[in-house]
């Protein structure tokens, strides 16, 4: 299976193919992921949240970061990896950063990592830079936070053009762009030269990056749903409570 490259994506950009990319943390979902055809795996910091149930990504540190992008890049064998910066990190201003860009590169294998400067972008700026610097290829996450109504309209337009042409002249290689209108997808895609894609977003731009848990339902949160496809939470709980119930009961088999 041929390896892809931050080549290959360009590509597909100028081809007019879009870019599927999945959020990964461990091996399993990693390996399911490439099967079903994915472009790009991204280690994200979302983790700390998802796996580990922390409160804030600000709790989330390095070393956790790089024993995630480890699994995912043990095992990957066809998509490009990112490795998220964590929120700590890049917080701690482009020494920090451009130290955290050499252990992502050399522990984990990565052909990039996500820089998220959303709502930040002129305090943050530097740490793209200072990714650029350690030798990375930089994923700068522009734009707004998912909680919020999307953005748009003049101000918020030219706030995401500006600060996308500022990425992409700094020398990044894709861009995240995060909840704004379709419309912002459609002209900062095409504005672009570098791919630019998002998670909610439509075919407007360069692609669609999906968390792969809350894609597949794998949230405990999930169990009860009633609309909507079935989920692999109430699937793995259906197993789960059956096997448990044929303890209790001592009808279970061995195997």
């Amino acid at each position: 299976m041929a390896r892809m490259t931050i080549a290959d994506l360009q590509q597909m950009k100028n081809d007019g193919k879009k870019i599927a990319a999945g959020v990964c943390y461990d091996v399993q979902m990693t390996r399911i992921l490439e099967r079903a055809g994915v472009d790009l795996l991204s280690v994200g910091d979302s983790v700390s949240r998802t796996f580990l149930g922390m409160e804030s990504d600000d709790e989330f540190s390095l070393e956790a970061m790089l024993l995630f992008g480890k699994a995912v890049s043990r095992v990957a064998e066809r998509a490009v990896i990112n490795v998220d910066m964590p929120t700590v990190v890049c917080n701690a201003g482009p020494k920090a950063v451009e130290e955290a860009t050499r252990r992502i590169k050399e522990e984990t294998g990565a052909d990039m990592t996500k820089v998220d400067i959303r709502t930040q972008e002129e305090e943050l700026f530097d740490d793209v830079l200072a990714v650029i610097g350690a030798g990375l290829p930089v994923y700068p996450q522009i734009g707004f936070q998912v909680f919020e109504p999307r953005h748009g309209g003049p101000e918020a337009h030219e706030h995401i053009m500006k600060w996308a042409n500022a990425v992409q002249d700094a020398g990044a290689v894709m861009i995240d762009l995060t909840n704004v209108t379709l419309d912002i997808y459609a002209d900062v895609s095409k504005a672009m030269r570098i791919p630019v894609i998002g998670g909610q977003t439509g075919p407007e731009s360069d692609g669609r990056i999906y968390v792969s848990y809350s894609l597949t339902g794998y949230r405990a949160d999930t169990i009860d749903r009633t609309e909507g496809p079935p989920t692999a939470a109430r699937y793995i709980y259906d197993i789960v409570e059956k096997a448990i119930a044929s303890v209790h009961d001592a009808s279970w088999v061995a195997p």
